[in-house]
């Protein structure tokens, strides 16, 4: 028999219903005049209730007007808005398929975005209108939508004008019998090291993963220990799952104020928090990177943060202690800096730290959310992970299973088939791609991605351990850590790519990275040095997310503009 895991709280009733009715079950009560999406540029403001008008009306309008009908797939290509939510649940509540793309994309990647989805429409922001009209050529695209404005484009009324001017219908529900099939969204994996995949989001995936998340994040521990969540700033990107789930959907039914950026500007962020005063951040390890060693901060006040949740990348053990001190440090608050871990596969939360187990966090990425079974496999043998005599589990990849896991892949049933696993009792797994371990108490921890994992001599390394070392040097902003197959060796080499601090670069470059790789190495094992050399760039790249985009870092190692110190 295979080693399943569970989580440690008990399985939850979960409901089987359409996301829309769910959505706006309002089960906490929240009153039709609260604001619910403020422009963080403007200050304009939709209220709960305008938020139920404006969302039944362009949903009658995308269908008398536009001409949506049932199951077709519409794109949706915009930054953050106050917008955002009602298109997408306008969308769902005409049985329609949303397909969110990032507005970072170019003509190219939206191109091949379209021709996954086979989207009918695409839904644009008048700031990426050029950009959508190239990419949406060769495409089974009849018509694109035009998102803001009042005046009619190509002869149809624009997102805002519809909600604006059609009259509020009820939404086109989902029968429950088929929520654990019918598709809600098709969300593009980020595709760090591949090329992106249209996942797709059920109802129930949704719906459960909501069930989930308050569950675990907002409702496990005694009411003190809970965070309020009557505000939230909203800048990770809404076409990103992490910003999908949390900001789209599950402020909507919590009733959260939500402050939207259109994009992220570190001062502006700041001033919200200050303005706005949330208990809770929701972030990226990018921003908590620029929180900790950025100087502007301390010109903000920033005392009503108490809880910071950071996802979609690893976060490391030193950068989260940093944080948790840089805020006792200047404004003498305790805040607890947790990371949960999850895919878009899994719509996303998977593992999350519990309010009562605050103590947890320095551990990993908390525990199992209730209803899902994991298990950890080696993926070479295909047999359950060795345990140790400590009780926790030997690295192998995460599978998993659950009521939030999607079916597979748009339009790609190689893809789907080579990402489950089916077991001798029939049970289906997604195959995670990480490589993590659980401990005796039921906590994970992520090492890496398989794919991203370095083998030197046959021994391996970790590029998200020394990423974490290497920030904590004070010379150093930015890390990222691949590796590099050199033939005359026939292994595997670590190589560093480093963003020095401003400090570092007014002084002798090979005297700082001399420093940096004497200093690493103090703190690492003989075959986790980088061996490979160190690189100096200007900035790493990342996804919208705040993944480390490895293949382009790989990329670099071709060119001969970066300089490479040992």
């Amino acid at each position: 028999m295979p080693a399943v895991y569970h989580s440690p709280y008990p399985d939850l009733d979960i409901k089987s219903i359409d996301l829309v009715s769910y959505l706006f079950s309002n089960p906490f009560n929240t009153p039709l005049d609260r604001p619910l999406y403020v422009d963080a540029v403007s200050g304009k403001t939709y209220t709960y209730g305008d938020v139920i008008q404006r969302t039944r009306s362009l949903s009658n309008g995308l269908r008398q007007s536009i001409g949506v009908k049932p199951n077709d797939v519409v794109a949706f290509f915009s930054p953050n808005s106050i917008e955002y939510p009602i298109v997408c649940h306008a969308l769902i509540g005409s049985r329609a398929i949303a397909s969110p793309t990032s507005a970072a994309l170019t003509a190219l990647e939206l191109n091949a975005q379209l021709k996954t989805s086979g989207a009918r429409f695409i839904i644009v922001h008048s700031s990426l209108l050029e950009t959508a009209q190239k990419a949406a050529k060769g495409t089974s695209v009849e018509r694109i939508v035009l998102l803001d404005g009042q005046e009619s484009f190509n002869g149809k009324p624009t997102c805002e004008s519809m909600a604006s001017t059609f009259a509020p219908t009820e939404f086109l529900t989902v029968d429950s019998a088929e929520a654990d099939r019918q598709a809600t969204f098709i969300c593009f994996s980020s595709g760090t090291s591949g090329a992106a995949k249209g996942v797709i989001t059920t109802h129930q995936n949704m719906t459960s993963n909501l069930q989930q998340w308050r569950s675990q994040m907002l409702e496990s521990g005694h009411p003190s220990q809970r965070p309020t969540r009557s505000s939230a700033i909203g800048f990770l990107p809404f076409s990103h799952i992490y910003g999908l789930n949390l900001f789209v959907c599950q402020c909507l039914i919590w009733g959260t104020t939500v402050v939207v950026m259109p994009k992220f500007d570190l001062d502006l962020y700041l001033g919200y928090i200050q303005k706005y005063r949330p208990d809770e951040l929701s972030i990226v390890p990018p921003i908590a990177l620029m929180l900790v060693k950025d100087q502007r901060v301390s010109n903000y006040d920033l005392s009503s943060v108490r809880r910071i949740m950071s996802a979609a990348a690893p976060l490391t053990i030193e950068l989260s202690s940093a944080l948790e001190a840089k805020f006792k440090e200047l404004w003498k608050t305790d805040v607890f800096c947790t990371q949960c871990w999850g895919l878009t596969e899994t719509s996303p939360l998977a593992t999350a730290i519990p309010n009562d187990h605050l103590e947890k966090r320095t551990t990993g990425v908390g525990c199992i959310v209730p209803n899902m079974e994991f298990r950890f496999v080696d993926p070479d043998s295909m047999k359950d992970a060795e345990v140790t005599a400590d009780g926790s589990t030997q690295p192998a990849e995460i599978w998993c299973r659950g009521p939030n896991v999607v079916m597979g892949y748009y339009n790609n049933d190689e893809a789907t088939k080579g990402s489950f696993h089916i077991d001798e009792d029939g049970k289906r797994w997604f195959r995670t791609g990480d490589i993590g371990t659980i401990d005796a108490d039921g906590y994970i921890s992520i090492h890496d991605r398989i794919k991203e994992m370095i083998k030197y001599k046959g021994l391996q390394v970790i590029p998200s351990e020394l990423e974490g070392k290497l920030i904590d040097h004070p010379d150093v902003e930015d890390a990222a850590v691949v590796g590099k197959w050199v033939d005359e060796r026939a292994t595997e080499l670590p190589v560093g790519f480093l963003v020095l601090s401003r400090q570092a670069k007014e002084r002798d470059e090979k005297t700082v990275i001399d420093g940096i790789n004497s200093w690493l190495n103090e703190r690492v094992a003989n075959h986790k040095r980088l061996r490979g050399g160190i690189f100096i760039l200007a900035q790493i790249p990342k996804s919208p997310s705040g993944k480390i985009l490895r293949r382009e870092v790989k990329e670099l190692l071709k060119s001969k503009a970066p300089k490479a110190r040992l």
